[in-house]
């Protein structure tokens, strides 16, 4: 990090209760989230017998466990997803599905606190036996994040309570215990540290950071790991041979036969890559102790995780030294391990990291997950540091990375996120690991928290996006602080004009820090119709190369200091121009090719708009002009950027996170150039 210790800040967040969305592009989004998607994504953990689990264990439903050893997170993101959105609108509805759940909870928790399915319905008398492997900590983590949730969305401690009363058990059982003692995929220390916040007990701050920092200790992992295998293949055959039995069929059963397969045909070879990952410790971050890691590896979901979990703890404990180093972790995984798109993972099967600068297109993972712990690691780094290449690189990842996990109208879903098919890749309604979905909406839930943050006398403007809010900015003067509602007008992510109206009850100063996006060139602010200029305008922010062809590093922040009036407005326009992306010349499958983006937005070719194109092979030819125009009639209104192939043909390329929205088709981001 380029910033000494001493000018880390934390910045502090915005309750999202206080942020009111009024977006062109969002509010629409987060009405859909509320209205359709969590109902539906319910209707389906209800169908695949999620919800169900929790019913026998309640003693509230007779029938079999259904669903992988870890589907029990799905319901707790689900109901984490569901309470966030209630601090925007009281859905009644979603309210009564969700305390319906909670209900349910409550009766299946065991007194002790303990709540995990497939052990208390599989395996009465079975706990904590095979950490590696299944997700006891893991799912136990998004059940508390859950509760944390519900009790900020609502004030009421009923869900909080079930949430503790596991935390305290885990505490009980885990402190102070060996390295072999931690989760084979990260979650509950995350949990924990945000639980902290809330009842400031101790112990799970100290649990987490023990978990944390006893990562990579663990002595002669690699037969702990094969007895963990077969530990879980044993506890797979008696279930099998308990359903056999209980259903009189003896054909084949499987306990976690819910939908939707996310896998396709892979190369052997990424099998053989899985054994070495995952018998090394890599694939689960227990090769090496984090204060020898300095690079992205492993499973990117777990990883990110982790990340998290890291710079959580650096906050709490004021270890600003941390920051440093996962700020050149941070480095290392955007300069050689990320996807233009901001999508991290690209090999299959490991569902995570390749070698540097191995980022084929074609085989790339990126799962939408891994997408979304990208977005709230870079939140919890940019709070640390107040470096904008945090906030930009949150914007891109949310705006590709991420969105294109859901598709634009329907209840479809990408679990894996390509750049490049011939036609192979579709997006599914729901998944065995339905992980994504639900992720999805507690992500769009808490969008509004990513738009500002507040620090001593200054206002932070991370995101673009319209809003009507109530903030406090403190002064330096310990227990002052200034109230003030903001109004932004956006039309991001199409064009990018801005304003921002600030009401304030007397004439105050105080800082204003607008963020500059990395893919502005040219920019004007006006205050109250007046130009603002200042010295930081002509000041260029370091520029590195990266893998993808995209550099957050060129975004940065404007301070405006001034005694600010009420009604006071800001006009800001960011020129959207059309940039050509050209890969790190060690990224081999993107030699002699190029991507196309405008504003914030990663854009591709379909073959259904260019079928005179040879997609997924098309070329283009760069001596022609490219232009952006609007297309209202298509995928409900859309910006299209528009060129020539090598043939003369025309090209048309859509928005990344709408392709595959309207049949089974063809794409390509990078296109080979003339």
């Amino acid at each position: 990090m380029r910033s000494s210790n001493k000018n880390l800040k934390i910045l502090k967040e915005i309750p999202i209760s206080s942020i009111q969305i009024q977006d062109k592009f969002w509010t629409p989004r987060l009405q859909r989230n509320q209205e359709d998607l969590l109902i539906y994504q319910y209707s389906q953990l209800e169908r695949t017998g999620c919800i169900d689990n929790f019913r026998i264990l309640a003693g509230k439903k007779d029938g079999i466990r259904k669903g992988f050893f870890f589907s029990d997170s799905d319901a707790y993101k689900w109901a984490e997803a569901a309470a966030i959105s209630l601090n925007l609108t009281k859905n009644q509805h979603l309210l009564d599905k969700l305390d319906e759940f909670i209900e349910i909870i409550e009766k299946a928790q065991h007194n002790d606190g303990y709540l995990y399915t497939y052990n208390q319905i599989n395996f009465k008398n079975r706990r904590w036996s095979n950490l590696p492997m299944e997700h006891e900590l893991y799912c136990m983590g998004h059940l508390i994040e859950a509760g944390i949730a519900h009790f900020i969305a609502t004030n009421s401690k009923k869900f909080l309570n079930v949430a503790i009363k596991s935390a305290d058990l885990i505490v009980r059982e885990f402190l102070n215990k060996s390295p072999e003692k931690t989760s084979g995929h990260e979650e509950i220390e995350l949990a924990l540290l945000r639980l902290y916040k809330i009842t400031k007990n101790l112990n799970y701050l100290n649990l987490s950071q023990q978990f944390l920092e006893q990562r990579g200790k663990i002595e002669h992992f690699i037969p702990i790991l094969i007895r963990s295998v077969l530990n879980q293949r044993k506890a797979e055959k008696e279930i099998k041979k308990g359903l056999k039995k209980q259903l009189k069929n003896k054909k084949k059963v499987r306990s976690h036969d819910l939908s939707e397969n996310i896998n396709n045909k892979e190369n052997f070879l990424f099998l053989i890559r899985m054994l070495s990952s995952a018998l090394s410790g890599t694939y689960f971050q227990q090769d090496i102790p984090f204060n020898k890691m300095y690079k992205a590896d492993g499973h990117s979901v777990r990883w990110g995780y982790y990340m998290i979990g890291h710079t959580l703890l650096s906050q709490e404990t004021k270890d600003y030294s941390k920051i440093i180093q996962l700020n050149n972790i941070w480095e290392n995984t955007i300069t050689k391990r990320m996807y233009l798109t901001g999508g991290l993972g690209s090999i299959p099967i490991i569902e995570g990291f390749g070698r540097d600068y191995e980022l084929s297109n074609k085989h790339a993972y990126c799962e939408t997950c891994a997408a979304i712990s990208g977005i709230f690691w870079n939140w919890e780094m940019l709070k640390c540091t107040g470096e904008a290449k945090f906030a930009d690189l949150l914007e891109w990842q949310l705006y590709n990375a991420s969105l294109v996990g859901i598709s634009s109208m329907d209840n479809l879903y990408f679990y894996r996120n390509v750049l490049e098919s011939d036609g192979n890749f579709y997006r599914s309604p729901w998944f065995d690991t339905a992980c994504c979905p639900s992720n999805l909406s507690r992500l769009w839930g808490m969008v509004g928290k990513y738009i500002y943050t507040v620090s001593s006398e200054i206002l932070w403007i991370h995101q673009y996006i319209g809003n009507k809010s109530n903030l406090s900015v403190p002064l330096r003067k310990k227990g002052e602080a200034i109230s003030l509602s903001v109004q932004l007008n956006s039309s991001f992510p199409w064009e990018g004009e801005c304003e921002v109206t600030i009401n304030l009850d007397k004439p105050t100063f105080f800082s204003l820090n607008l963020r500059i996006p990395s893919w502005v060139e040219e920019y004007s602010i006006f205050i109250n119709d007046q130009p603002f200029s200042s010295s930081e305008i002509d000041k260029i922010p370091e520029n590195i190369s990266t893998a993808s062809g995209y550099s957050p590093y060129r975004s940065k922040y404007i301070t405006i200091k001034r005694e600010w009036n009420l009604n006071d407005k800001i006009r800001i326009n960011f020129p959207m121009i059309i940039k050509i992306h050209r890969s790190h010349p060690k990224v081999r499958t993107n030699r002699n090719k190029i991507a196309l983006s405008r504003g914030p937005i990663v854009y591709c070719l379909e073959d259904l708009d260019n079928p005179k194109a040879n997609i997924p092979k098309a070329c283009i030819n760069l001596n022609e002009p490219l232009k952006a125009s609007f297309l209202n009639k298509l995928l409900n209104g859309v910006h299209i950027l528009e060129g020539k192939d090598c043939f003369d043909n025309s090209l048309v390329f859509i928005p990344y996170f709408l392709w595959a929205n309207r049949e089974i088709s063809k794409m390509q981001v990078y296109v080979s150039e003339k």
